[in-house]
């Protein structure tokens, strides 16, 4: 590595403000209804989220996230699409975009969102990154040393994340065969024969087992409520109030949990917690994760996504709980809640959920058994994720050098920076007075009044509609709630017909 100069950079290197060289273009709107599935991909704040005929830029081009997932830095060799919730950078010949795509990640843009509602990234907060560039020739050595490295990196990340989902598929393994009577088949004396399914079976059990319905064996089965006021009654200290995000696999995770007041526990008595009881969601994306209520929690309350059930003395709440997270509970609670409607688990179907039931003592041989390999499990994984962090931080500390002109040797035959600002500054002009690689798009399709109900869609619809589609043409098009909410005031009008990719809509006949 060569000296550095007076500004603790190497020589060559020049200290400038980001928005000197880039310039952050707004993406332009897209619709999926506007859309037609072609070659060319459809890039939102997040990643790809479809497919067009036709492109808005040419690549390379770097995508930024603008609205959402901000500072979410992606980049395409093709050419593509940007939507409107992104930013995106032009090439320039001037700059390597390579470069600049590693810089941005570097930076991380997602500290620059101050807004308290939508997440947003304002170009001028990017603007102002006070950054270090180098010579044109040293970035494309930094990113070639960049990539050589991050492949080596990632080929590492690659094993460690197959490790997970081994030890994931070996645990749901062990879950089932033990409620199967498998695990505890030793334990058992002399029992070979296994009984026959029964009509609400969803397995078979060992001689000595049996069905039974959930309700059979608790004293309550209850969802909770959310108070009126929403998120304004929550406060700093006090009761803790358990909501879906906090209910995981048979563990409950409460960095982020709310507390309500003791007065408004007291109103909502009917589904304050006890100690031991059965947590399971019952709506959104995590309907079926289930836990329990341990010791060190004497008080808590539930809102209205979480049920609480529990037990009566002949079922073990921790045999009940590895039970609902069972693969087998897991594929009935999402064949339960599957559909076009959204329908969340209802207090009937959970209390009618197949219990294999078995005497107390292999109750509680089972429990012990599968919390001795979940520790095991447990210990693994948090080495595996503790590997994964080292990973990203090394990922960082190359990106360190690499911006910090310590990863590559610098040329003194290279063209110094300040020079390359010059012709930098000379192209951006150009280039804002002609933009030619933006194309100018014009959407065939036809302005819609989007007034109509779900229903009325129906009847006007020939043939099946995917719902995707009809959300989009309806008066719900912007709160998907409500467009759930007539489905499922007219859902005993519509046939729901499942195809590889969708759920199609049309009227009974």
């Amino acid at each position: 590595m060569s000296e550095r100069n007076e500004n603790n950079l190497p020589e060559g290197w020049s200290k400038i403000y980001l928005g000197e060289i880039i310039t952050l273009e707004y993406g332009k709107s897209l619709i999926a209804l506007e859309r037609k599935k072609g070659k060319y991909k459809v890039w939102g704040a997040n990643g790809v989220v479809g497919t067009h005929n036709d492109f808005l830029i040419e690549g390379p081009v770097i995508i930024i996230g603008r609205k959402g997932s901000v500072g979410t830095v992606n980049y395409s060799l093709e050419n593509c699409w940007p939507i409107d919730t992104t930013y995106y950078i032009n090439s320039i010949k001037c700059l390597s975009s390579q470069f600049i795509f590693y810089l941005l990640k570097h930076i991380n843009l997602s500290n620059l969102d101050k807004s308290t509602t939508i997440p947003g990234l304002n170009r001028e907060s990017v603007y102002r990154q006070y950054i270090s560039l180098p010579p044109l020739n040293e970035q494309y050595r930094i990113v070639e040393k960049i990539e050589e490295l991050f492949s080596e990196i990632e080929n590492v990340e690659a094993s460690l994340y197959k490790i997970k989902q081994k030890l994931e598929f070996y645990w749901q393994t062990i879950l089932h065969y033990s409620f199967c009577g498998n695990l505890s088949k030793k334990w058992r004396a002399e029992e070979i024969n296994r009984n026959p399914k029964s009509l609400n079976a969803i397995h078979e059990i060992p001689i000595g087992w049996k069905w039974s319905e959930l309700e059979t064996h608790t004293n309550f089965i209850g969802a909770g409520s959310t108070p009126k006021g929403g998120r304004s009654i929550y406060v700093h200290n006090g009761i803790p109030f358990i909501r879906s995000q906090n209910v995981l696999h048979y563990s409950l995770n409460l960095d982020d949990v709310v507390y309500i007041t003791n007065e408004i526990n007291e109103k909502m008595s009917r589904t304050q917690t006890q100690i031991n009881d059965v947590l399971l969601n019952i709506t959104g994306a995590s309907i079926g994760r289930c836990t329990y209520i341990p010791d060190n929690i004497e008080k808590a309350n539930v809102n209205q996504h979480v049920c609480i059930i529990r037990t009566k003395p002949t079922l073990l709440y921790k045999y009940l709980s590895l039970y609902l997270n069972s693969p087998a509970i897991q594929r009935l609670i999402q064949e339960w809640s599957s559909g076009a409607t959204r329908e969340a688990l209802t207090l009937s179907q959970i209390r009618s959920i197949p219990i294999p039931m078995c005497s107390l003592e292999e109750q509680e041989y089972i429990v012990s058994e599968l919390e001795s390999q979940y520790s095991n499990l447990e210990h693994i994984r948090k080495m595996l994720e503790n590997k994964i962090n080292q990973i990203q931080m090394l990922k960082q500390s190359v990106l360190n050098k690499a911006f910090d002109g310590r990863l590559v040797p610098q040329d003194p035959n290279d063209e110094p920076a300040y020079k390359l600002l010059k012709r930098i500054k000379e192209e951006r002009f150009d280039f804002a007075q002609s933009k030619p690689k933006e194309k100018k798009v014009k959407i065939n399709t036809e302005k819609m009044e989007r007034t109509k109900s779900v229903l009325d869609l129906l009847k006007e619809a020939k043939e099946p509609v995917s719902a995707k589609e009809i959300w989009q043409q309806s008066k719900h098009w912007e709160s998907i709630d409500d467009f759930y909410a007539e489905l499922k005031s007219i859902s005993d009008s519509i046939e729901q017909t499942k195809s590889k990719t969708e759920i199609l809509l049309s009227l009974k006949k």
